[in-house]
């Protein structure tokens, strides 16, 4: 009878030194990955909300071509604010946000509908419309050039601090708008951005 010899491999696996390798490897580049992904989401919601800003702009500049001047789409007793957005629906669409007849059409006495909003650009509060960036801010900054020459300067701009979506003030100073000359610019519009800082705010200029 021939015997049969048995060969034990040697097990294979990892050792707690290899394992804690890589461990580490991972650690290492969770740590580089996610504040980049991070950066990268932030970069994407400046950009779309700065291309939202810029669609309210040529709104208000269609506006002013019809109407001879630019509508007060404000709060009503903050006027350089925008919270509650009916006046901006009503005089940039025509109608209430909701599509039903407005009772104040901010001046636009043809109904003319200047602007289409996405979807995403309006989160309804309390049977109220409220205007979303990118970010989730419910608070905007609105100003214009109500003297024609093609700057928003002095009287016509001051240092307005805005709420970012998680309740904080975001103060502003002359470094938003880079220079106590002004903007350029008929209408200007900002945000807080990600709202911790002032250099997050997100102008559309």
């Amino acid at each position: 009878m021939k015997s049969v010899s048995l060969k034990h491999g040697r097990r294979s696996g990892f050792t707690l030194i290899e394992l804690l390798t890589v461990i580490a490897i991972i650690g290492i580049l969770a740590a580089i990955t996610i504040p980049v992904l991070g950066n990268v989401k932030i970069a994407g919601n400046k950009a779309k909300t700065k291309a939202m800003f810029s669609q309210w702009s040529l709104s208000m500049d269609l506006f002013k071509s019809e109407y001879g001047y630019y509508p007060a789409i404000g709060t009503t007793g903050t006027p350089n604010t925008i919270t509650n957005a009916s006046n901006f629906f009503a005089a940039l669409t025509g109608k209430a946000y909701n599509g039903t007849a407005a009772s104040d059409l901010r001046g636009n006495t043809r109904k003319l509908s200047f602007y289409t909003p996405a979807a995403s650009d309006v989160t309804v509060i309390s049977a109220l419309p409220y205007l979303t960036d990118a970010f989730g801010n419910t608070e905007f900054a609105v100003f214009t050039d109500t003297d024609g020459n093609g700057i928003i300067s002095g009287s016509e701009l001051t240092q307005l601090s805005v709420n970012s979506i998680d309740g904080v003030t975001v103060p502003v100073t002359d470094a938003t708008f880079t220079t106590t000359a002004g903007v350029r610019a008929g209408v200007i519009f900002y945000s807080a951005g990600k709202g911790l800082v002032e250099k997050d705010i997100v102008t559309s200029w």
